[in-house]
């Protein structure tokens, strides 16, 4: 039986992706940090709010006012139009990791290094949203970084790459640090694109799928050096500030 697909519309996208986005299966970009790779989400995320559907965004490394400005000025889209299909989960290692340490408010706060808390957080989130669900998460390879949770974390992004639901699941991971952990989660997953950057220039394709057609030809993404300069600011200011806290933990 052939998969469900959904058209994410822009045509550098289509090119990479020419059957599109596979519907109740885990995409995964990975690529070196602060290549722009959370971008490439936004895109996604645009076209199925447009068709519809509804948005989890799980932020690990910047909040949703970094999403809102990014959309705007990348795709001149409001986030806000949408305020029933979107949840917003906010990545907080400075709280109890327990689910009674979750702050279940509008974002959802939680300290997601606990997988028994990542599910609950996850779950929480698309529940409030309902049916058609994307959930983007970015930067999962931070969760890495912590010696006591790094390997409890990883394992729980496996298992829902792996997991038999509905939903479908875009995530963005860095190559820059434990490769050969990040390697799992894609070998896990239904369908990898690899970014590169090159002469402050962003591109992307496929690495593979086993589910739909991708093309291993390199598209040139049209964002701007400057546009691309943004997201390599948020991936250094995570290195000076949020890294050393979870190595902490």
């Amino acid at each position: 039986m052939a998969i469900e697909t959904f058209d994410l519309k822009r045509e550098w996208l289509r090119e990479v992706l020419p059957d599109g986005l596979p519907v109740g299966e885990t995409t995964v970009v990975s690529g070196p940090g602060g290549s722009g790779k959370p971008l490439i989400g936004f895109a996604a995320v645009k076209s199925w709010l447009e068709s519809g559907g509804s948005v989890v965004f799980l932020l690990t490394n910047s909040g949703r006012e970094f999403v809102d400005e990014t959309m705007t000025e990348l795709y001149d889209f409001d986030v806000d139009a949408y305020p029933d299909r979107l949840s917003f989960v906010d990545f907080d290692p400075t709280l109890e990791p327990s689910v009674e340490g979750m702050v279940v408010d509008d974002p959802i706060e939680a300290n997601l290094l606990e997988p028994e808390v990542w599910d609950e957080a996850l779950s929480t989130a698309i529940d409030r949203v309902g049916d058609d669900v994307l959930v983007f998460a970015s930067a999962l390879n931070l969760f890495l970084f912590s010696p006591t949770y790094g390997d409890d974390s990883l394992k729980a992004f496996v298992d829902t790459v792996e997991r038999d639901d509905d939903h479908t699941y875009l995530f963005t991971v860095s190559t820059s640090a434990f490769e050969d952990d990040i390697a799992r989660v894609e070998d896990a997953s239904d369908t990898v694109l690899m970014t590169e950057m090159r002469d402050d220039r962003l591109f992307l394709r496929g690495e593979r799928s086993d589910s739909v057609a991708v093309s291993i030809d390199e598209v040139q993404v049209p964002f701007t050096p400057e546009q691309l300069g943004t997201i390599k600011s948020v991936s250094e200011e995570t290195r000076t500030s949020l890294i050393p806290t979870l190595k902490e933990l």
